[in-house]
């Protein structure tokens, strides 16, 4: 089976399906429609065309028949005009309230249909407050799912034109198969999430599992009306109001207690983005992107705003997290290298908040370092580490993979750990136990 992600369907839809309910709800009786539409690389269902039930189509209070003959001559004509058109699946009319939900009847139609020859196929229902909502099918545990939907106030067939301005910049075509986890949606993350939301990439997966406040909304893409909201959702409708193309999920986790679920997330996705200014989090995420194999770009903010660094990641083959970062104590703590290098005192190189305008910067660079390792990953040979000094001075860096990394390079950390203890001065024995003479050994 094929299951949507997303549905959009334009107001002028909208319009035509709610005259339909609202004449024959009236009567009490069922009705229907065809859509035919164009499924997307990121499994978007993009509905553009109807059919009406047709002259012998046959309604009842209980049930719905559509005049098929006709539906078949109408879909051929569709179909001359607009080789690209697919039948999607097909509306269906409950003149009743309560809840829009399929019956039993309409589960099995599905089902059958869809282990049939259109395994893409999924269903529309209006109940006779008008209320609408699209179903589909689990492949896997095959059970109804509520597939999201948006309204599109644009003209139809907008794909092309919306994005043609980044259409000849971007690889719109590979960019919209892949899909990106952003993890945190702060001051940093809101940024990110609005720029990725907005290259082409198909999919968008926004964790946080925080609400806007006050003393953020000056940091932050949400606006006044948002305080109270999941930072998620203040997101995800910046994305789609900019992009409607794009999948966005949500996912409202803490993450540090429900790390199986982020790992499970995770695995779904082609790159991964460290954002939420938390040491704790970011070697979490180190260890899962290791063990999955997954892309990772991490990104922060140094005290008083006094610059931010990017850290790009390719999992056992450039350096991880906590190769450039030691873990121990603060936030971001640069190892003593790093710091002796860029001629910033280790002191200063904490995570720490600062103006809008200077976390939004290196966001921005998060993101463009982002859309690189989507694109472009061999760029990661020349530099994997990008620091912003303030004002206006962006250094690059290659940041090797350290031997002794207990996180990517465990065999080398065991190696070092013995070589150190076997060089430190013996200790008295008193009291030594046999485990912590065996470990000398």
């Amino acid at each position: 089976m094929i299951n949507a992600r997303k549905v959009l369907i334009y107001e002028s839809g909208v319009q035509e399906v709610k005259k339909d309910e609202m004449f024959w709800a009236g009567k009490g009786l069922e009705s229907g429609k065809y859509f035919l539409g164009m499924i997307h690389s990121n499994r978007v269902f993009e509905i553009t065309d109807f059919i009406d039930a047709g002259p012998n189509a046959v309604r009842t209070p209980a049930s719905y028949s559509p005049d098929n003959k006709y539906a078949e001559q109408r879909k051929a004509e569709l179909q001359k005009q607009k080789p690209d058109l697919r039948l999607l699946g097909e509306y269906h009319l409950h003149p009743w309230n309560g809840p829009t939900q399929p019956s039993s009847g309409d589960f099995c139609q599905l089902r059958e249909i869809k282990n049939g020859i259109r395994p893409w196929y999924i269903i529309m229902l209006v109940n006779a407050e008008g209320e609408l909502k699209f179903w589909d099918i689990d492949g896997k545990e095959e059970k109804l799912t509520e597939v999201p939907h948006q309204v599109l106030k644009l003209p139809e067939n907008a794909k092309e034109e919306l994005l043609s301005r980044i259409s000849q910049i971007v690889q719109s075509e590979a960019l919209a198969k892949k899909s990106v986890a952003i993890v945190g949606l702060g001051s940093g993350g809101s940024v990110i999430s609005r720029y990725l939301g907005v290259t082409g990439i198909g999919r968008l997966v926004l964790i946080d599992n925080e609400e806007l406040e006050l003393p953020n909304l000056i940091r932050h893409e949400g606006t006044i009306e948002d305080i109270g909201k999941p930072k998620t959702e203040i997101c995800k409708r910046s994305i789609e109001s900019h992009n409607p193309f794009t999948v966005v999920e949500t996912q409202v986790i803490d993450v540090l207690k429900e790390q199986e679920k982020l790992e499970e997330i995770l695995d779904t996705c082609d790159l991964i983005i460290g954002a939420t200014g938390s040491a704790k989090v970011n070697n979490l995420i180190n260890k899962i992107s290791l063990d999955l194999n997954k892309p990772t770009v991490y990104g922060g903010v140094f005290e008083k705003a006094s610059g931010g660094y990017v850290l790009a990641v390719q999992p056992n083959k450039t350096a991880c997290f906590n190769c450039a970062f030691e873990l121990a104590s603060k936030s971001y703590a640069v190892d003593e290298n790093v710091s002796r290098n860029y001629g910033i005192p280790i002191e200063e190189l904490h995570a720490q908040q600062g103006l809008y305008v200077d976390i939004s910067l290196v966001a921005l660079m998060v993101a463009k370092v982002g859309l690189a390792m989507l694109q472009e990953p061999d760029f990661i040979e020349k530099y994997n580490f990008l620091l912003y000094k303030n004002p206006f001075s962006i250094q690059k860096a290659k940041i090797e993979r350290r031997q002794d990394c207990a996180s990517c390079n465990f065999e080398g950390w065991v190696k070092a750990t013995e070589e150190k203890l076997l060089k430190e001065p013996e200790k008295p024995k008193a009291r030594a136990g046999f485990f912590s003479r065996l470990w000398r050994r």
